[in-house]
């Protein structure tokens, strides 16, 4: 199957119908890949700001647009979910590797920006990932995750405020 020869049907955007279990399913193991990658950057990114034994530079481009051309010439069947798996870890762990110098400038400049952007990050993908997996129908899963996001950052926001 050639990556380019893809049929995107377009309607199924507009359709706000019900989501099917099998549907349901499929979100929940992006998701959970999604949350896998996250994690796995960040530990890309803590090896190279606190031990510096992996340099972010043009071997670790090189190595995660390697991983990345080998993730999608792999096909996906049942038998290659692991090995895919374990590609898009490696890509994650080098794109962290990669993030290194500019999270340095970040640290350089203030420290809590750092924690601050990863808690952020962290609570809006909970909040589309909770939409997700516990709406119905696709109207919800689309309005859900904004409002809970924004509803969420405001919380947090007036919290910052209130103790600091």
């Amino acid at each position: 199957m050639n990556i380019f020869d893809r049929k995107i049907n377009f309607d199924a955007l507009f359709k706000f119908s019900h989501i099917t279990p099998s549907t349901q399913q499929h979100l929940k193991k992006v998701y959970a890949s999604f949350a896998l990658c996250m994690f796995v950057v960040a530990a890309g990114a803590y090896v190279h700001v606190v031990t510096r034994f992996i340099q972010a530079g043009l071997l670790s481009a090189l190595g995660s647009l390697g991983l990345m051309i080998w993730l999608m010439a792999t096909p996906h069947s049942h038998e290659t979910e692991q090995k895919r798996l374990g590609l898009l870890a490696g890509f994650a762990f080098l794109t962290g590797v990669g993030l290194g110098p500019a999270l340095d400038l970040c640290i350089a400049i203030n420290p809590s920006i750092l924690p601050t952007a990863f808690m952020g990050t962290a609570v809006i993908f909970t909040c589309f990932t909770l939409s997700a997996l516990y709406a119905r129908r696709r109207s919800y899963l689309f309005l859900g995750g904004i409002l809970m996001s924004a509803m969420s950052l405001m919380l947090l926001s007036s919290l910052g405020n209130l103790f600091f």
